[in-house]
């Protein structure tokens, strides 16, 4: 543990490098996608030059992946339809148009992917923000039981927020990679003080770079208690150093006595609703002058910090874990207008040791979330403050008031009504699995990610008696600017592995066979996707290409093969924590699930998300289905593995 007067000393060194440094960082950081110039010598960006651009596939090869990730899905006659299309399509002179035409994109931006992931994916659909786009993530309960602990917590929260913002500033940050392969760090320099702004049609994303970073105005901290929102100022505009931590205690400690009762007209709500409905709001909202500057301070502020006032109710929910994960996620009703959805950080602190954040998915993946929210932990563990009650500074708090109309309070309680209505919808399972984690799957030299991805289908092909067509999230940060490409879980080996495990005439040396090469094939997916080698961002680019050149779609995207192929029911992502944290969201269709999953070294978790208005999913019967498959797998492997 190290002192108080230790921990200011070291928080003041870093804002001193942060202030002496920052015409250095303008000097040399671009502001955008487009040509960056990187700081030589350093840690966190020194190999950003040196990543590779996002290749373009070759045609060829990116048909026959898809014919490949498609056949197990299809009947013979929905398949050699399937096969036909896509051949027409690899042989027509469109085909080779379409190609041209990305292959000359590529040429002109960093990476050809990069503006339509923002606009296509994000900003341009309308559906709400909460459960479908933007994630929560739960971590261990922190050892607090009152008031001032939540407040001391908070605070050490804010201070740890600001140290990784140190780091990044500062690229003190460790590089991170893959084997052999450097990632781009691209994202970690988006993720504090960004925020989205809803607008018709297609939303603004603002994004708080280094070089637009101005100390005057992205000092503060957004706070959300009761429904109220306030500015609380962190940084000294003079110095750039992080204000006293007895100082922000006093002040949250005000705030929480300014804010006894909860204002039943919240704004907060209206970031939940769809984003066309919040977009009006906000423009009716937005002719006043007091309620502009209160979105430009929430805009300006490094994140949004949200004070929950009691326990979540467990009522709907298998235990506590999976209500508290949902009060993450989406407020569980009772804070659902306490939040502010738009912010890319908005870090959930509630009174029992409850906390974790929920982000606006735009600008980063959820790794990147979890890395700095690991790295916080780290420093509320090791920090200790000595706080008391002193005469607090009145000048660095601010209650943001917003002047609402009728016309705005109607659409407030419409959009609690829907919320609501979304969240009574959602059924959400942590599951705890505690038996073995990436020990046991590392023991028999085979991909810990692999294995839990078969055991999902295991999961789901008991229960549904199909394969469950998947989507799991693979990076491609080792290309500047990569987000993410799709690994299809649902191969061809995998779906003879599962067939096997309902077929008693198959003895289980078999099935570990068939369990073996489903694992290796996942593994060579993995790979393939990391490598850009797959087809399912590349027939993204075409088909963008295509709208944006008025050339027709080709009929393969409307193929009933390529439908099935883009419906998944199961959305997977590995979220690695070294705490026993969990992150959930929403699934992609009706009669699907949504899980993410932490593989941690002698235990697992997953957060485990379907809709009720579907009878035939259940994510708590889902979870104890993907329980006994993980268990099954282990004991093929550690039964009959070696005998082959």
């Amino acid at each position: 543990m190290i002192s108080q007067n230790k921990l200011r000393a070291v928080m003041k060194n870093d804002f001193m490098r942060i202030t002496n440094r920052y015409r250095e960082v303008l000097k040399y950081y671009g502001s955008s996608f487009s040509n960056p110039i990187i700081l030589k010598n350093t840690r966190t960006l020194s190999h950003q030059t040196s990543l590779p651009r996002l290749p373009i596939p070759q045609l060829q090869s990116t048909v026959g992946k898809y014919l490949n990730a498609v056949k197990p899905l299809l009947d013979k006659k929905e398949f050699d339809a399937t096969e036909k299309a896509a051949m027409n399509f690899l042989n027509s002179d469109d085909a080779q148009k379409l190609q041209c035409l990305l292959v000359e994109k590529s040429k002109k931006t960093e990476n050809w992917i990069a503006d339509w992931w923002y606009d296509k994916v994000y900003l341009e659909p309308r559906c709400s923000l909460p459960i479908i786009v933007s994630p929560g993530s739960i971590y261990p309960q922190a050892e607090y039981q009152n008031l001032d602990g939540q407040l001391q917590f908070a605070t050490k929260y804010i201070l740890g927020l600001l140290n990784f913002k140190s780091m990044i500033d500062n690229q003190e940050f460790p590089v991170e990679k893959s084997g052999d392969s450097y990632f781009c760090m691209d994202q970690y320099y988006k993720l504090i003080g960004t925020c989205r702004i809803p607008k018709k049609d297609k939303d603004q994303i603002n994004i708080m770079h280094i070089q637009n970073f101005n100390i005057s105005k992205n000092n503060h901290v957004t706070v959300l208690h009761n429904n109220k929102f306030f500015s609380l100022q962190v940084i000294d505009t003079k110095t750039g150093l992080i204000l006293d931590p007895n100082e922000i205690y006093l002040n949250l400690k005000f705030i929480v006595e300014q804010s006894k009762e909860e204002d039943e007209y919240g704004i907060g709500i209206l970031t939940s609703d769809e984003r066309d409905v919040w977009a009006s709001a906000y423009e009716i909202l937005n002719q006043n002058e007091i309620n502009k500057a209160n979105f430009e301070s929430i805009h300006d502020s490094l994140f949004v910090l949200c004070l929950d006032t009691k326990e979540c109710s467990t009522e709907g929910f298998a235990d506590k874990k999976s209500a508290n994960a949902a009060q993450i996620l989406h407020g569980n009703k009772q804070f659902s207008s306490n939040r502010w959805f738009d912010k890319t950080v908005q870090a959930v602190i509630g009174t029992n040791g409850v906390w974790g954040t929920s982000f606006e998915h735009t600008v980063a993946e959820a790794v990147p979330h979890a890395v700095m929210n690991d790295h916080i932990f780290r420093y509320i563990k090791n920090s200790e403050i000595n706080f008391l009650e002193e005469k607090r500074n009145g000048t660095l708090c601010k209650e943001l008031v917003f002047q609402v109309s009728d016309q705005i309070k109607n659409q407030i309680k419409k959009s609690q009504k829907v919320f609501n209505s979304q969240i009574d919808n959602l059924d959400l399972y942590v599951l705890n699995f505690d038996l073995f984690g990436k020990n046991f799957p590392k023991s028999q030299k085979v991909s810990p990610d692999a294995f839990v991805q078969i055991a999902f289908q295991l999961a789901f092909y008991r229960a549904h008696n199909k394969l469950g067509n998947a989507y799991e999230s693979g990076s491609l940060r080792k290309f500047n600017f990569g987000r993410t490409e799709v690994i299809r879980a649902s191969s061809i080996e995998a779906l003879e592995f599962l067939k096997s495990m309902v077929d008693s005439n198959v003895e289980n040396q078999e099935r570990t066979q068939l369990l073996l090469r489903a694992i290796k094939k996942h593994r060579q997916l993995t790979v393939n996707a990391m490598n850009n080698e797959s087809f399912d961002k590349h027939f993204f680019g075409l088909k963008q290409i295509a709208l944006e050149n008025g050339i027709a779609l080709p009929e393969l995207f409307n193929d009933a093969g390529y439908k099935k192929a883009s419906y998944y029911y199961l959305s997977t992502s590995q979220v690695s924590s070294k705490f026993e944290a969990v992150t959930t969201f929403g699934p992609l269709v009706d009669d699907g699930y949504g899980s993410c999953y932490n593989i941690m070294e002698e235990k697992m978790f997953f957060g485990i998300s379907c809709y009720k208005s579907c009878t035939e999913t259940n994510s708590k019967v889902f979870g104890e289905n993907l329980r006994n498959a993980l268990i099954d797998c282990q004991a093929l492997l550690a039964k009959y593995k070696p005998k082959l």
